[in-house]
């Protein structure tokens, strides 16, 4: 091999490992920046969501009127809104109280029970609510419940109105209708 030869591939070498540092130089920078923007979106997250350790604090047991299964629970002022979905069967009409069982929360001496609200009163007795729901369940026969939730003091009911997961209809409930 000539001198030349050997300068050469010397000069590649040189050249290739200054390309080598600043390619790395770059990712290094790039990989800071992400760690940056990833530490602001998890405090963000953390602000929004919350961080609270969770733990039980008791058990009971659930009954309502039918075998059912169930979908969620949730809070709603100072009552739990139970959600599940039963099989109707010869019923012609799938009614509130066939998905939704109100409940006021009773503790004492560390025992906790379950005592059903009459819907009369109640968020679910409110005409538009009745409406929608009693629509919901005849134009979809095969409409379940899916999930519960409150957000921004408002319930919100989600329901599967067809054979995709995607098949979805959503009841929003005012936050004025919260205040049982």
């Amino acid at each position: 091999m000539s001198n030349q030869e050997e300068s050469s591939i010397t000069d590649r070498a040189i050249a290739e490992s200054n390309a080598y540092e600043i390619i790395r130089s770059r990712l290094e920078k790039q990989g800071k920046s992400l760690e940056t923007l990833t530490s602001s979106l998890n405090a963000e997250r953390l602000n929004e969501f919350q961080s609270a350790a969770m733990e039980v604090t008791g058990r009971m047991r659930v009954r309502t009127e039918n075998n059912c299964v169930a979908r969620d629970i949730v809070q709603v002022g100072d009552q739990l809104l139970f959600g599940y979905n039963v099989f109707i069967g010869l019923k012609k009409e799938t009614r509130i109280d066939d998905v939704f069982t109100l409940f006021s929360l009773s503790e004492e001496n560390n025992q906790f029970e379950l005592k059903p609200v009459a819907v009369e009163g109640t968020f679910l007795s409110d005409p538009s609510f009745a409406d929608d729901f009693r629509e919901l369940y005849a134009y979809y026969k095969h409409a379940r419940l899916i999930q519960l939730m409150v957000r921004n003091g408002k319930l919100l009911a989600s329901f599967q109105i067809g054979e995709r997961i995607s098949d979805l209809r959503v009841f929003v409930g005012r936050s004025c209708l919260l205040a049982t």
